[in-house]
């Protein structure tokens, strides 16, 4: 395939909720332009871009795909995207490396939560945007209500820019406003055009005053405003159409190939060797500058890297640079995709989306560039990862293999994660949500074989004391030979909150030998550990040796060990134990009708809510604080509330007491499991 001239080349994120329509969308934009000789369906589950088997089963997208095609002499990228929650790290990544977002919305459902997070990354990073209102021609629906809440949800510089013909099961063809002859358009149409007219006029003040005295603007400049106000992200252009009878997809095509940006015309902001922020202007001649933004394993050519060429030219079996690994690498073999198809090329330029095949030491995010290069691109930030679960192998064998296999799921995915959690004990992996991990546990079963159980996560509960006692505790046992002996009196008392545990040794006159004294603080520090009341550390304890004895023949290190964990396993019980539990931070991001309930909802949780602060466009962050116990499912029951456009960050803020209550129901859950293990 011949290098094209990267100033005709265009990439576009295809974006917006579950169910609307996009891989449908790109599926007969590849029909359309004969790159396939069928049609695949969902349903049929012969898509180009859902081919993953759990997409296959599931009849849904669960990560990106890329997709290319030849359009009016250049080349337009076409990335197919997730629309449910559980993957928005799939738009979070392309995001700041699309020049243009097609955000596709459903005639019949409006605005929807998937639409809401595409709009938010497209704001976040500056992305020219259009909307392409699909299903058109379903019955009960209507062009001018879903502009009407399109401008209602995301402002009035949304305008219509290809109008319907028909409606509902009556739709007849789909016309450009601009560019069709005046003499046929319907009357409502012809309106559209007029308010067409007035948002260009209002992108530029010399048009407006232009057109205030005039009423009219000359094609030349409503042309140009008309392309500068999308670039600019001023006009948000409005398509009408019908994916399933082909109608509004040259009419997309054409607007993303005239109207979206060059990639010549994008700045690149980068960092230096020195963390100084400076500009790099993209030049198809210069040094090559690209980024990473997926790793797919393909079951046929193995490890494949995705990247943007952000400057330069990169040609195939050549080497370059990985700026953030600090290593070198050979590209191999370049590839363009259309789904799984790989179409190899000689040379990939700026605003290409390819991919490179056995790639040592390049990952997601990373920064690749020609040798010598000493700037860095911004790193990709995800959505955090809130929904947690323990996972336990059910065999050794899976034991062995499972840290293996959830790498290589992390490494696919970078929003899902895994690591043992020292304070539990447990085994987590952290994704964005059920579905996803749920997708990710079988791929694990299917392609690693391995099989693991999993739970909801225990709580890092704490034991602490909240009275002093002076307790002794003796280890004397007599097995023929030598016998054990040790005798230890110790103060326990309680310590400042978070200062952890205090050892003081108090012994005078030699009734504990010194060379016993630092197991006496070992054997305690043990037993805290373990925990005394409901098997969680007991923290934040000052422990005094005060007195003690010893046998000459008969003690030993071990016995002052043992000696020691039996004064605090009675001690921590006659010091008036309680427990602790981790107190969350959680701040609620919803939509300002939602307010009510979750406020209401976070009472119910035990949470304290500490404050409220508007964001702007109808959405509220609700600031709160609320026991972790109360949270561990929390992100399923957020959707629930809010059909899905919530969201909620959540970090540890400090410890206090459980309730009487509570504190009771754990003691005993736990004296259970102690009883039913003996």
């Amino acid at each position: 395939m011949a290098t094209i001239d990267p100033g005709k080349v265009r990439n576009v994120g295809i974006v917006g909720h579950g169910g609307v329509g996009k891989t449908m969308l790109v599926e007969h934009i590849l029909h359309k332009v004969g790159l396939t000789g069928r049609l695949g369906t969902v349903e049929e589950g012969n898509t180009v871009c859902d081919y993953l088997e759990e997409e296959i089963d599931r009849k849904h997208s669960i990560a990106m795909a890329l997709a290319h095609v030849e359009w009016k002499d250049g080349r337009i990228h076409l990335i197919d995207h997730p629309g449910y929650m559980d993957f928005l790290g799939e738009v979070a990544s392309s995001a700041p490396l699309v020049d243009g977002m097609v955000i596709v919305a459903d005639a019949s459902t409006g605005v929807q939560v998937g639409m809401d997070n595409a709009w938010k990354y497209a704001e976040q990073f500056n992305v020219p945007r259009a909307f392409f209102v699909n299903k058109l021609d379903r019955e009960h629906t209507s062009f001018a209500e879903t502009v009407a809440i399109l401008q209602e949800a995301y402002g009035r510089h949304c305008v219509p820019l290809v109008a319907p013909v028909g409606e509902g099961p009556e739709l007849q063809r789909v016309v450009n406003i601009v560019t069709c002859d005046e003499s046929e358009l319907p009357d409502d149409v012809a309106a559209l055009k007029e308010a067409l007219v007035e948002a260009v006029a209002e992108t530029d003040e010399a048009l407006t005053e232009k057109y205030l005295e005039t009423l009219e603007l000359s094609p030349e400049e409503f042309r140009v405003g008309l392309q500068n106000g999308i670039t600019s992200g001023n006009i948000i252009p409005i398509l009408a159409g019908s994916v399933s009878m082909e109608l509004g997809i040259e009419e997309l095509l054409d607007m993303v190939a005239d109207s979206f940006p060059s990639p010549l015309a994008r700045t690149i902001t980068v960092k230096s060797d020195k963390d100084e922020t400076q500009s790099v202007t993209p030049d198809p001649d210069g040094p090559f500058l690209g980024q990473v933004f997926r790793s797919v394993v393909d079951p046929f050519v193995g490890h494949l890297t995705l990247f943007r060429v952000l400057s330069g030219t990169l040609k195939s079996d050549s080497e370059f640079y990985n700026v953030t690994t600090n290593s070198k690498e050979r590209t191999g073999k370049l590839y363009l995709l259309n789904g799984k198809q790989q179409v190899q090329v000689d040379a990939v330029v700026p605003g290409d989306l390819a991919a490179m095949t056995k790639l040592k030491n390049t990952h997601f995010g990373d920064t690749i560039a020609a040798a010598g290069t000493n700037i860095q691109m911004p790193e990709i930030d995800l959505p955090e990862a809130m929904v947690k679960l323990a996972i336990l192998p059910k065999s050794r064998a899976d034991e062995d293999k499972i840290g293996e296999a959830l790498n290589r799921l992390a490494e696919e995915d970078p929003t899902f994660s895994h690591y043992r959690d020292t304070a539990t004990n447990d085994h987590i992996i952290r994704g964005m949500g059920d579905l996803q991990l749920d997708i990710l546990l079988s791929r694990m079963q299917r392609k690693f074989k391995v099989e693991v159980e999993t739970n909801t996560p225990k709580v890092a509960y704490r034991e602490t004391i909240k009275a002093k006692v002076e307790v002794q505790g003796k280890h004397k046992k007599q097995t023929g030979g030598h016998g054990q002996y040790g005798d230890v009196h110790l103060r326990i008392s309680p310590n400042e909150r978070g200062a952890g545990y205090e050892f003081i040794d108090s012994i005078v006159g030699g009734v504990v030998p010194k060379q016993y004294i630092p197991h006496v603080d070992k054997g305690a520090q043990e037993a805290l550990e373990r925990g005394v009341i409901s098997g969680h550390p007991v923290v934040d304890v000052v422990v005094d040796l005060f007195f003690g004895s010893y046998h000459a023949v008969d003690s030993s290190e071990m016995a002052f060990k043992m000696a020691a964990s039996k004064a605090i396993q009675k001690g921590v019980r006659d010091a008036k134990p309680c427990l602790l539990e981790p107190i969350m931070e959680i701040a609620v991001t919803v939509p300002e009708e939602y307010m009510g309930d979750i406020n209401g909802d976070l009472n119910s949780r035990r949470g304290r809510i500490s404050g409220m602060d508007a964001l702007g466009g109808g959405r509220q962050v609700i600031r709160a604080l609320v026991p972790e116990a109360e949270v561990l499912r929390y992100s399923t029951d957020l959707r629930s509330m809010t059909q899905g456009r919530g969201s909620y960050e959540l970090k540890l803020d400090h410890y206090e007491e459980v309730p009487d209550h509570v504190a009771k129901e754990i003691i005993a859950a736990y004296e259970k499991s102690r009883t039913e293990d003996e």
